[in-house]
C-alpha cells in the first residue's frame, strides 16, 4: 500500500480531501484512479459510491459534489514519488536492496537507480 502525504495529492484531488479527508481522497484514487465518476444529488445508502467509501464520506461527497462528474486522476507520477520516497526509507532502515526489489517489484538496477537519485 502506497502511503501518501497531504502535499503527494494531485492539485485535481485537493479538494475532494477538503471534503472527505486525506484517508477518502486517496481511496479514490486507489480504486477509481483513471476513471471519472458521476456524484449524484441523492445518494441512496446502496450506491457504488457509499460501497466504496462508506456511507457517511459519500453523502458528504454528494451534498458538495451532486450532479457532477469527476475525473480521477491515476496520479502516476505522484505514486512514483512516494514509492521511491518508501524504498529510501525501508533501505534507510537496513532492507536490503533485492528484498526492495521483489517488495516493488522492480529490478535491483532500477532500486539502485532511485537510491543513487537520493543522494544527488
Amino acid at each position: 500500500m502506497i502511503h501518501f502525504q497531504e502535499s503527494d495529492l494531485p492539485a485535481s484531488l485537493v479538494e475532494i480531501k477538503e471534503v472527505v479527508g486525506l484517508e477518502g481522497a486517496i481511496k479514490l484514487l486507489d480504486l477509481c484512479g483513471g476513471t471519472r465518476l458521476f456524484i449524484p444529488r441523492n445518494l441512496k445508502a446502496q450506491h457504488r459510491l457509499a460501497n466504496l467509501l462508506g456511507l457517511e464520506a459519500a453523502q458528504k461527497m454528494s451534498a458538495y459534489f451532486g450532479g457532477e462528474t469527476l475525473t480521477i486522476v491515476r496520479a502516476s507520477r505522484a505514486k512514483k514519488k512516494v514509492r521511491n520516497r518508501t524504498i529510501i526509507l525501508r533501505y534507510g532502515e537496513g532492507e536490503r536492496v533485492p528484498e526492495l526489489a521483489r517488495a516493488f517489484k522492480l529490478t535491483e538496477r532500477q532500486i539502485y537507480s532511485i537510491l543513487s537519485q537520493s543522494f544527488a
